[in-house]
């Protein structure tokens, strides 16, 4: 195992094809970023990449999107609550006030 690897923590390795035109954008990508002065290898754009992908599953507990879809559910919930609540206090309040002027 080569330093790098050792330092990095990439101990798993995964062999992959790619269209012309996907290694084209890839290598579009990295020239663009390279002229801002941001080098960047291949492998770091494409983990880079599969870590966004796989940040915005939600049928994987635990990523962003599992976790916004779960407090989005939630906070339906709360709303759907809450306005329960509301007509029921605006309901007593009218039944108050209306006692109040009989």
């Amino acid at each position: 195992m080569s330093k790098r690897k050792n330092r990095s923590g990439y101990t798993k390795r995964l062999s992959i094809g790619f269209t012309p035109e996907q290694m084209r954008r890839i290598e579009e990508i990295l020239r663009v970023r390279a002229r801002r002065g941001e080098l960047q290898h291949k492998t770091d754009l494409i983990r880079d990449a599969v870590n966004l992908y796989l940040s915005h599953q939600d049928d994987i507990p635990g990523t962003r999107a599992a976790v916004t879809r779960k407090l989005e559910g939630r906070m339906d919930v709360v709303e759907e609550q809450l306005q329960r609540q509301n007509d029921l206090l605006e309901k007593m309040v009218t039944f108050f006030r209306k006692r109040r002027e009989a």
